[in-house]
C-alpha cells in the first residue's frame, strides 16, 4: 500500500513538473532583448563663439532612445536627438579679426548608433549572476546631424553615464553625451579666425546632459536549465 501511495505521488510531482517547463519555461529566469524609451535635458556648445563655458547658454535637448541588448554587459544603441545650441562672441574676451562679434541661435537633429559597454552585469533578482540594479556606463559610436543652419554634420558620440533599474523592466538612466563635430558648420558659423576647418581641426563641440525612463521587452531565456532546476525545487 505504501509503495502504490508513494508511485502515484511521485507520478504527480513528475506530471506537475513537466507541465511547469511546458507551460512556463521562463518564469524565474527573465531577460529581455530589446530596450525603448525617451530623454530630455539640456544641450550646449563649444566652438568659434564659445570656446570655454559649455553651460553659458542652455539649450532644450531631447531624444528617442532603442538598444539591442547583447547581454548584461553590452548593448548597441540607436537614438535619435534635437538639441538648441545658442551663443554670443559679446560673452568672452576672445577678438576676432577685425574686431567683429558674432551670435547664433540653431536647431540640431541628429540620429546615432553607438556600441554600449556596462562595467556592470545590469539587471535584478538573479542571485547566480550577481547582477547590479545600478551601473555605470561607456559608450561610442557613429552619427550625424541636420542643422536649422542647412548644414549637414557627421559627428562622434562618446557618453558616460549610469543606469538604475526601477523595476525588472524598467530603467532610469542619467548620461552626458558629448558630439565631436566632423566640420565647423553646425553653428552656421565657419572660419572666423581665417582658419581652415578639417577633420578634428577647428571645429564644435555640442554635448547634451539627458535624464532618460526606459522599457524593456521581447522576453528571452538564456538560463533555461536554471529555470528548470529551480521550478523542480518547488515540485519537492
Amino acid at each position: 500500500m505504501d509503495t502504490t501511495t508513494g508511485s502515484y505521488k511521485m507520478r504527480q510531482k513528475l506530471i506537475l513538473l513537466l507541465a511547469s517547463l511546458a507551460i512556463f519555461p521562463c518564469a524565474t529566469a527573465q531577460e529581455y532583448r530589446f530596450e525603448a524609451g525617451a530623454a530630455a535635458g539640456i544641450s550646449g556648445y563649444l566652438g568659434d563663439v564659445n570656446q570655454s563655458n559649455v553651460v553659458k547658454n542652455p539649450g532644450f535637448s531631447g531624444s528617442l532612445l532603442f538598444r539591442y541588448l547583447i547581454n548584461k554587459r553590452f548593448a548597441v544603441k540607436i537614438d535619435a536627438t534635437t538639441a538648441g545650441i545658442s551663443g554670443n562672441s559679446a560673452d568672452f574676451t576672445n577678438m576676432f579679426p577685425d574686431g567683429q562679434q558674432y551670435s547664433f541661435s540653431e536647431r540640431y537633429y541628429d540620429v546615432a548608433a553607438a556600441f554600449e559597454f556596462n562595467f556592470l552585469n545590469f539587471g535584478m533578482n538573479d542571485d547566480y549572476r550577481k547582477l547590479k540594479r545600478i551601473t555605470p556606463y561607456l559608450s561610442l559610436g557613429f552619427g550625424a546631424a541636420y542643422s536649422s543652419s542647412g548644414s549637414f554634420v557627421p559627428h562622434i558620440p562618446i557618453s558616460i553615464g549610469a543606469k538604475y533599474k526601477l523595476a525588472r523592466q524598467w530603467n532610469l538612466g542619467l548620461e552626458v553625451r558629448a558630439r565631436m563635430m566632423l566640420n565647423d558648420k553646425v553653428d552656421g558659423l565657419s572660419d572666423l579666425y581665417n582658419i581652415d576647418s578639417s577633420f578634428m581641426k577647428n571645429t564644435d563641440w555640442c554635448p547634451t546632459l539627458m535624464v532618460s525612463v526606459s522599457y524593456e521587452f521581447g522576453e528571452i531565456c538564456k538560463n533555461l536549465p536554471l529555470c528548470r532546476i529551480k521550478i523542480a525545487q518547488r515540485c519537492h
